[in-house]
């Protein structure tokens, strides 16, 4: 992976000196090398690549997890492996709602063929929608924590992108202040 770094981490997850980055890279190296996840960089998420969502996801699930007692390796897989499908949404004939709903099927098809997955992880990936899909029963622990953690990566990546954008347009302002003296 080029880049190795969630968003507004301090860590990098290239960093084999630091422990807890090694805990995390000895239950995700496997799915950081699959060629399938190398290939999320070509499709857009949250005005980044997904590659970098699903990493950011991976990340935080998993610290947060390894806090709260909770199975941290199903958090940090499922992280990388809930949003494994292969298109762009928006470019699609489906509608929203849609995409919402089926989403969720194609990623778990796509990460049983990648990898075998407990029951746990399973349930997270299918339900990682919840509150805005709840067509399936079964939640545990971890798919909530998975779920609430994508919602707010999700605000931080456009967080991020409104930085960049007001950083470009404040520089293109001050030029063309000292410009005008």
């Amino acid at each position: 992976m080029t880049n190795i770094k969630a968003i507004a981490s301090r860590n990098d997850l290239a960093d084999a000196e630091n422990s807890l980055v090694r805990e995390y890279r000895a239950l995700v190296d496997d799915l950081l090398a699959a060629p399938e996840l190398a290939q999320l960089a070509g499709f857009r998420h949250h005005k980044l690549d997904r590659r970098q969502h699903v990493l950011n996801v991976s990340w935080y699930a998993f610290l947060l997890a390894r806090r709260c007692h909770l199975d941290s390796a199903a958090c940090a897989r499922c992280g990388l492996l809930h949003d494994l499908f292969f298109y762009n949404f928006s470019e699609e004939d489906c509608g929203k709602s849609e995409h919402i709903r089926n989403h969720p099927q194609q990623a778990l098809a796509n990460a049983r063929a990648l990898t075998e997955l407990s029951p746990r992880e399973e349930d997270i990936i299918l339900n990682h929608m919840w509150p805005m899909s709840v067509e399936h029963c079964r939640h545990c622990k971890e798919t909530y924590l998975v779920a609430c953690i994508d919602k707010l990566c999700c605000l931080l990546e456009l967080s991020a992108a409104a930085w960049r954008c007001s950083k470009r347009r404040a520089a293109r302002a001050w030029q063309n202040v000292r410009g005008r003296n």
